[in-house]
């Protein structure tokens, strides 16, 4: 019965040291990754719904602590990017600018880290189109509006040195369903839902 006390007491230790390394290892492959207090991530992306809209961003990442992030988002996007003549009509231009401000919170993993973030700000939309059909004369339209733009971004950063690599999607909220219940208002945050691929750089 000693012997079976013995090899009790002595396998429960082995137990316990083996979880305790097995837990240090798991905090030192997310202290791998580096918190990097400041960086700024420029990228280029799509809109794709309705039609494909191209548009350049950066992003500004202030990391508090270890989890909490303060961040600016900026974008301009140049929309109707592969259509810009059509039945007579000629797109002098038509883009959207847009500065936003969030919080994110942000995981680690060995190489890589992921935050989630709610950012909201405004939007500026402004557009010239032109009919130009030799039977008539010519009659151009012009419209600019500002709306607000907030929503929920996701940041993919991959690599440990001042260089990284980045990937973003930011899913708008507005207008459904913090303007309108209606189902069809979707298709305002579709027009808006981009995906970005992009470079990062450590500042501090």
């Amino acid at each position: 019965m000693k012997i079976i006390k013995y090899l009790s007491i002595t396998l429960l230790l082995f137990s316990m040291s083996e979880l305790s390394a097995q837990t240090d290892t798991i905090e030192t492959t997310n202290n791998d990754y580096p918190v990097r207090r400041l960086t700024i991530e420029p990228a280029i992306g799509i809109n794709l719904w309705p039609m494909p809209d191209m548009l350049i961003s950066n992003l500004i990442q202030w990391n508090i602590n270890m989890r909490i992030s303060l961040l600016s988002f900026s974008s301009i996007s140049y929309n109707n990017a592969f259509l810009r003549e059509f039945n007579y009509i000629k797109t002098n231009y038509n883009y959207s600018i847009s500065q936003k401000i969030g919080i994110g919170y942000s995981l680690y993993t060995e190489n890589t880290s992921h935050m989630f973030s709610i950012i909201a700000g405004i939007k500026y939309d402004a557009f010239k189109e032109t009919l130009e059909n030799p039977e008539f004369e010519n009659v151009s339209a012009s419209v600019s509006s500002v709306s607000p733009d907030f929503g929920l971004l996701y940041n993919l950063k991959v690599g440990k040195g001042n260089l990284f690599y980045n990937f973003r999607m930011y899913i708008p909220i507005y207008p459904y369903p913090t303007k309108s219940l209606d189902i069809y208002a979707v298709q305002g945050n579709l027009s808006n839902l981009s995906l970005e691929f992009g470079l990062g750089f450590c500042l501090d």
